[in-house]
């Protein structure tokens, strides 16, 4: 029988003797699984729905094209990341921007999409922005579409939230709705020892966290404390310096892994990378 049947059938026995699975989202053979064994992950609690093709082209997710020019961009991103943080298991990545209209959901949903392609890893992307949720919008998913907004309210299990858009080794973990007290949920030690206990989980997984600007609310700078680094996005003639400047200007230093230049009609392409 071999290591990925051995483990598959494990944690079925696992989660049924417990009433619940006990890893959430994706069962992998161990922390060590080669690319082979990734490439062959089964989906237990996590629901499963077939993105079209066509949603994520209408909403500029253009990593599921392998030919589009733009792919590349964000290969070059992806590749950039992996270098600064494979090597120290620094693998929760906060997106964030400066204001809204910036492109920051865009950016990270590509940005999952490309790193859940690389062999090496599966990626989850964590949708955080309890003032302006977007990420299940842009996966054509209804406003209802449940997550973390149900899991901090004790509704559902967090196991219950995730989803699978159809892509391999990428698994979506959606805001659930507007939250009104979204900065104190976001600075709650629940949502500490959550950030934590994903980390931990899945050493070869990466987690991307979709956030609200920097000079929108607090939500984003309370959040970085949890995460090993930050993506920040601009968009091209849209902002401005000051708000750059502004937004920088909060984090600390060590945390800033690089900038996104969204819809940079020079390069003729969606985006462009800038590593630190």
């Amino acid at each position: 029988m071999s290591r990925i049947k051995k483990a598959l059938e494990r944690a079925k026995a696992q989660g049924t003797a417990s009433g619940r699975q006990e890893q959430p989202g994706l069962q992998q053979a161990s922390p060590a699984a080669n690319t082979e064994e990734l490439s062959r992950l089964r989906y237990f609690r996590t629901k499963v729905i077939d993105i079209p093709r066509e949603v994520f082209i209408k909403n500029r997710i253009v990593t599921v094209l392998e030919e589009h020019p733009v792919t590349d961009e964000f290969k070059l991103l992806r590749t950039q990341i992996l270098n600064l943080t494979r090597d120290t298991g620094r693998n929760t990545i906060q997106v964030s921007g400066f204001d809204p209209g910036e492109g920051k959901s865009m950016i990270a949903l590509n940005l999952a999409v490309s790193m859940a392609r690389d062999t090496r890893q599966t990626t989850l992307l964590v949708d955080v922005d309890f003032r302006r949720p977007s990420i299940h919008s842009l996966l054509g998913l209804p406003d209802d579409t449940s997550g973390l907004k149900q899991y901090f309210e004790n509704q559902l299990e967090l196991e219950d939230c995730f989803i699978n858009p159809g892509i391999d080794k990428l698994t979506i973990l959606p805001a659930g709705g507007r939250m009104q007290d979204s900065t104190e949920v976001v600075g709650s030690a629940r949502m500490e020892a959550l950030v934590s206990e994903l980390k931990r989980r899945y050493p070869e997984r990466y987690i991307i966290f979709d956030s609200p600007g920097l000079n929108v609310c607090p939500d984003p700078l309370v959040f970085s404390q949890y995460v090993d680094g930050v993506i920040l996005v601009a968009r091209s003639d849209f902002t401005k310096t000051e708000s750059i400047k502004a937004g920088v200007s909060l984090l600390p230093r060590e945390k800033l892994l690089g900038t996104v230049l969204n819809d940079s009609r020079w390069q003729e392409a969606m985006a462009y990378s800038q590593t630190y």
